[in-house]
């Protein structure tokens, strides 16, 4: 899961840009992103990504490629990226089964 926010008065500039990225990323089978508004910090977006199994650190590195362009291009845009893992697979790791 990647998270950003952005000042509300460069969000027309990020709009933009996100016209003019690909819309299909090497290693991404599912992308979701959802707005709210962040208060004092502008904007904010959850992009909620699932990428090809085994595959990780190829997806982490297409999304980092995807993401740069804000990050040197839109001043105060700021991101963090959060590896989840889906509850059945944490309940396998623990040797338990998730039903």
């Amino acid at each position: 899961m990647i998270t950003t926010w952005y000042p509300n008065h460069r969000g027309m500039d990020v709009g933009k840009m996100y016209l003019k990225q690909p819309r299909e990323v090497p290693y991404v089978t599912k992308w979701r992103v959802f707005n709210t508004p962040a208060g004092n910090d502008g904007m904010k977006q959850y992009h909620l990504i699932y990428t090809e199994r085994g595959k990780l650190e190829e997806a982490s590195m297409e999304l980092w490629k995807y993401f740069v362009p804000f990050a040197t291009q839109i001043e105060g845009y700021n991101m963090t990226v959060e590896t989840l893992i889906g509850v059945s697979d944490s309940y396998k790791m623990a040797g338990m089964k998730w039903e």
